[in-house]
């Protein structure tokens, strides 16, 4: 059946895979839709024609078109895609801190861009998935396939545990000072983003932004915006309208009138799910 349908993760991919979906569209023709800022990077494996991606903000943004398979890293801008016919593929979205356990991957490099997957894994393993995909028989078998592919290309390496211990907690509590969180971890400030950015690609600061963002989409399909922006840690609303406008491109009224998903699409669905409405928006024309 046509649309989004989520599957679940393997228990050995736990530690590097947040989500993993599978995306049919085959009436898509020229469809716009919009990727909110993530903390998260994404892989795109599209078996079917591949969207053109672009990505940074008004005064910077840039077509990117990487090919059918491609990983996006942590970016503070909206991306917008637009497909070129009829769109198909698994997509996965990745832990940031254990996404370097998939070898050749550097968040550094990938930060506020993408990149073919190509680039990434060697032709002779891209050619190989590339025709598990295509001649997959059914949704089942093209996630298995990519979930075998990521299986194969974990390695043992270690991230930055500091890094990866102030990741976790600006994504559990987005509104913490970098400074208090330094404290909190028994280092100072300056020490601490240096080695976020080495491993990231972003600061700490940055990263805490996006973070709040999202949280600010999920808690204002429920709650009023001057209450979403109180429970966020905004300074107040119009602190948040203004997160919104430079990193979206549009004050949080105009994304949700602008969105076919509302209130009662996010209702009822698991994180992971309610996640990923957070990320993707359909748009409607008038965005063109």
């Amino acid at each position: 059946m046509p649309g989004y349908v989520f599957h679940s993760v393997p228990a050995e991919l736990a530690d590097v895979v947040e989500a993993i979906w599978h995306a049919d569209f085959p009436d898509a023709g020229a469809a716009r839709s919009m990727v909110l800022p993530v903390v998260s990077p994404i892989l795109c494996f599209h078996y079917r024609s591949a969207p053109l991606l672009r990505m940074g903000g008004p005064d910077r943004e840039r077509l990117i078109d990487p090919g059918g398979y491609r990983m996006t890293g942590i970016c503070s801008a909206a991306a917008r895609i637009r497909a070129n016919g009829p769109v198909g593929g698994v997509m996965v979205r990745l832990h940031p801190e254990g996404a370097t356990r998939l070898r050749g991957v550097s968040l550094r490099e990938l930060a506020e861009g993408a990149a073919a997957l190509g680039d990434v894994f060697s032709d002779g393993e891209m050619s190989l998935l590339d025709e598990q995909l295509l001649e997959g028989a059914g949704m089942a078998a093209r996630v298995g396939a990519v979930q075998r592919f990521l299986l194969d290309h974990l390695s043992e390496r270690e991230s930055d545990p500091l890094a990866c211990a102030a990741a976790s907690a600006l994504r559990r509590e987005s509104s913490v000072s970098v400074r208090h969180l330094a404290g909190h971890l028994d280092v100072s400030e300056r020490h601490l983003t240096r080695r976020f950015q080495a491993s990231f690609g972003t600061s700490p600061k940055r990263f805490a932004r996006i973070a709040r963002l999202r949280v600010a989409v999920r808690t204002g399909r429920r709650n009023g915006w001057a209450d979403t922006a109180a429970a966020c840690g905004f300074s107040d609303q119009a602190h948040m309208v203004n997160e919104f406008t430079a990193m979206v491109g549009m004050a949080p009224d105009e994304l949700f009138r602008a969105t076919s998903l509302g209130i009662q699409r996010a209702a009822g669905l698991s994180r992971s799910e309610s996640d990923f409405f957070n990320t993707f928006v359909a748009e409607r024309s008038t965005l063109a």
